[in-house]
């Protein structure tokens, strides 16, 4: 009986003790008196400040608990945009509070856009910021813009309400077929501290209706923006830096100048790269392997096993001189875009340690072989054009297919 009512004392006194050390929910903040941060912009202003565009969620458009519609009824934009000036991101951001009420609520970020301006004047201080910051997430993006970051995070993004989804919805979507396109923080940061340590940054931009579009890449040298890829480039450098995924290739028809040709969809590929030494320095040996679907065959062509094969070399031959064009490009700009640095540390610390001081010199100059195999695998076409089904007299062609002429 003493030994029942000794563990009940015990039980009540552990309770008790558990219940004052808990910290509970002393420190919570509702939803009403936050702004909930979900994109920031950063400009380098005409004086040589730091202007912090903060992307804010509009309470306004928050549907109410009752029922799907937003409090205020239609016509209500999504965000809000609001800025502040320091002489650094810190000080900018710490200036919200004084103008802005409610607590800027950080952790939903979705993404960072730099304008132009700031990245060419290098935004090692920005990556420094975010990176010390545990308000932010690192799965957050980093992009940039040719011009100011305030004008595309203001931009209209239909049918996505919201802008920052908008963009980031845009990235995504490129990013399925080459994934060093969806810059998020963790990955921009791996190649910033990379031996290459040349980073690539989406570059996002608004079209002439003033709506948001992705116009390619942008390339870094350590931590400042030196030039810029476009969309068709991009698919040179995927090719350079690794594996890709339903990438679609046109090919112009032989003798036709109306843009009509065929199109190959490359459904995956994938890349090795070799570095060679010799006495000249150092080379490199690409070899890229691809499978790939026919999607569509210049008029009046016919599927045969010698289509096939022209269709293979003309693929093969496609991928290789945009990967020249990009080599070209970033081996005259001194940004090892293609991360050859990085793979040439993982194949050979020792040499790379040797090199490694003058290595911008040693890619400015090194030779690169290319290697391209193209399978076609299979296609989404008929074996046969309508046209060849096509009856002079009139009747019906086979199995009801094709077009009549007169």
């Amino acid at each position: 009986m003493r030994s029942n009512m000794f563990r009940k004392l015990a039980f009540l006194f552990v309770a008790s003790i558990g219940s004052l050390v808990l910290p509970g929910c002393f420190d919570i903040q509702e939803v009403d008196d936050m702004n909930i941060v979900i994109a920031l912009g950063v400009d380098r202003t005409d004086n040589g400040l730091v202007r912090v565009t903060a992307q804010l969620v509009n309470p306004e458009a928050v549907p109410s608990a009752g029922g799907g519609e937003s409090s205020s009824g239609g016509g209500v934009r999504s965000f809000l945009i609001r800025d502040e000036t320091g002489s650094s991101i810190e000080e900018a951001v710490e200036r919200f509070k004084e103008d802005v009420p409610h607590r800027m609520y950080l952790a939903h970020n979705t993404l960072v856009v730099f304008g132009s301006d700031y990245a060419k004047q290098g935004i090692d201080r920005a990556f420094d910021y975010f990176e010390r910051n545990r308000y932010f997430r690192r799965n957050q993006l980093f992009l940039v813009t040719p011009g100011q970051a305030r004008d595309v995070l203001s931009a209209p993004s239909d049918p996505e309400p919201i802008n920052a989804l908008g963009l980031r919805d845009l990235v995504e979507q490129i990013g399925e077929m080459f994934r060093f396109v969806n810059s998020g923080q963790l990955e921009v940061m791996r190649e910033y501290l990379s031996p290459s340590q040349a980073p690539v940054l989406s570059l996002v931009d608004r079209d002439a209706s003033g709506h948001l579009l992705m116009k390619g890449v942008a390339l870094f040298c350590g931590a400042k923006m030196v030039d810029v890829l476009t969309v068709d480039e991009i698919k040179g450098l995927a090719w350079l830096m690794g594996n890709t995924r339903q990438v679609d290739i046109h090919l112009p028809c032989e003798s036709r100048s109306d843009g009509v040709g065929s199109a190959v969809r490359l459904l995956v590929s994938r890349t090795k790269v070799i570095p060679q030494f010799g006495n000249d320095g150092v080379s490199f040996l690409v070899k890229v392997q691809a499978r790939a679907e026919v999607d569509r065959l210049c008029p009046y062509k016919r599927l045969t096993e010698k289509t096939y094969q022209q269709l293979e070399q003309k693929t093969a031959q496609y991928m290789e001189r945009q990967m020249q064009a990009v080599m070209a490009k970033i081996q005259s700009d001194g940004v090892d875009a293609c991360q050859f640095g990085t793979r040439l540390f993982i194949e050979n610390p020792r040499k790379w340690r040797q090199i490694s001081a003058q290595w911008p010199a040693y890619f400015a100059r090194a030779q690169v072989r290319y290697s391209v195999q193209v399978h076609i695998t299979r296609t989404t076409l008929s074996s046969s054009t309508p046209e060849s089904a096509a009856s002079r007299s009139g009747s019906a062609p086979p199995a009801g297919r094709g077009v009549i002429t007169p």
